[in-house]
């Protein structure tokens, strides 16, 4: 099987930390884990090299499909369709996912999951403890920083996400 994992965002603030995808993937991916030995796609534009490369690095070679900033949006398509599960940040990929078909987890903090949720009866969310809200209502806030707003979100809290999900789907 193979684990697709979307760690990018078009902003930083919406980006979940690149080490803490790398502690979920390996859980989810462990002997005692919904997906035991699973390849890991990782996905993202060219430009989002830089953020998925802590993830990238975290994964063993002989398991790493490094699909950032490769195929196209059609190939894109057509790799999420042939994976068991995604898993990544609010973004376009997170619906290409879900249109794909399969199990989609997407991780929401600085944007209303109420509009922006992944569609389907296969998709499903998790935010962070601070709504949207409090996020971007915060002191302080500026749209333009980089820095992640989805740092509420644990791993403990994504693993028993996607698993909830995984087992839905069985």
């Amino acid at each position: 099987p193979v684990l697709a994992v979307g760690p990018t965002a078009n902003w930083g603030g919406k980006q979940w930390p690149a080490e803490r995808f790398a502690e979920a993937v390996a859980r989810l991916t462990a002997p005692d884990g919904i997906l035991p030995d699973a390849r890991i796609a990782v996905f993202g534009g060219q430009a989002e090299r830089e953020a998925a490369t802590p993830l990238l690095d975290s994964i063993p070679p002989a398991r790493r499909l490094d699909l950032v900033g490769g195929p196209g949006l059609a190939e894109v398509a057509a790799c999420l369709g042939r994976a068991a599960l995604y898993i990544g940040n609010d973004s376009g990929l997170m619906h290409v996912a879900a249109a794909a078909g399969i199990p989609t987890l997407g991780l929401f903090g600085p944007s209303p999951e109420a509009l922006y949720a992944p569609w389907g009866p296969r998709a499903a969310v998790l935010r962070t403890p601070e709504s949207y809200e409090a996020l971007v209502g915060a002191p302080g806030f500026d749209y333009r920083g980089q820095r992640s707003l989805m740092t509420g979100l644990t791993v403990d809290a994504v693993v028993q996400a996607a698993t909830a999900l995984w087992e839905k789907q069985s």
